[in-house]
């Protein structure tokens, strides 16, 4: 299945869905236009149960993407900024709270906002071309999207202030030792290494994975003894799933799984 919108292009197959950014010509730059349609692909994809791990790559050679539209961020008067703002962060914490595990896909420039959205998903593979950078500072605002709060969690506090203040580009190398990335590919490896990997979140339990998901995202938010309450509870849920039965009883049948959401 293939929807094509005027910015996105939204693909499903095998468990696995491809969002990709779809504006070539322009960088995928992202305008409100760009983030409406993106805000719509990820309900869609929240609400396909058959879908068990996303993709979000480009399909633009030279980028993932270069940030906001600057052009159109120009004309905004602070109650528009604020609009445009939460539009950017109600995606961000989609990925974050409503989506299965998301890979973000990095090759090319990925300036601003293409931080901001990759800081939200579960896994970043970059290609050995990729540049980033979080360069507000430069015309006279800083990150919108989550980026003052997000990089600091996945890179430290010292390190995203660095990068915040200074706006400066960073290579694919220097952010894998930064821990912003989780990987370096070859650029012609960068669409097999983010849909492998997608593969093998997509033979899990898509209940199992959210569950899970959630649970390690509230250790950035909550005090511990509160997470492990909340683990517990969550835990013992899961074996109110068919999946959780699936899953077990082909363990012990020494089968692979069959999930009824497949």
């Amino acid at each position: 299945m293939q929807v094509k919108m005027t910015a996105m292009m939204l693909e499903k197959a095998d468990g696995v869905a491809r969002l990709s950014l779809n504006r070539p010509e322009r960088l995928n730059v992202f305008n409100s236009l760009a983030l409406r349609e993106m805000n719509a692909a990820l309900t869609d994809i929240a609400s396909d149960d058959g879908v068990r791990a996303v993709v979000l790559r480009s399909n633009c050679a030279k980028a993932f993407t270069a940030g906001a539209d600057i052009t159109e961020m120009r004309q905004l008067n602070p109650q528009s900024a604020r609009d445009f703002s939460a539009l950017g962060h109600l995606i961000a914490r989609r990925i974050e709270t409503e989506l299965p595990p998301t890979i973000a896909a990095l090759n090319g420039y990925i300036m601003g906002g293409g931080v901001e959205i990759a800081s939200a998903c579960d896994f970043r593979i970059a290609s050995e071309d990729a540049v980033f950078a979080q360069p507000e500072i430069n015309i006279g605002i800083f990150p919108g999207w989550g980026g003052s709060q997000r990089l600091a969690r996945i890179i430290g506090y010292p390190r995203a202030k660095d990068l915040i203040l200074t706006g400066r580009k960073v290579s694919a190398r220097e952010a894998l030792q930064l821990g912003f990335v989780h990987q370096v590919v070859p650029v012609n490896e960068l669409d097999s290494a983010s849909m492998d990997l997608a593969r093998v979140l997509a033979e899990k339990s898509r209940p199992a994975l959210m569950a899970a998901k959630r649970a390690v995202n509230l250790t950035q938010e909550i005090p511990l003894a509160t997470g492990l309450e909340v683990e517990i509870q969550a835990w013992a849920l899961m074996f109110d799933t068919p999946d959780q039965k699936e899953a077990m009883t082909a363990f012990l049948e020494k089968r692979k799984p069959l999930f009824a959401s497949k």
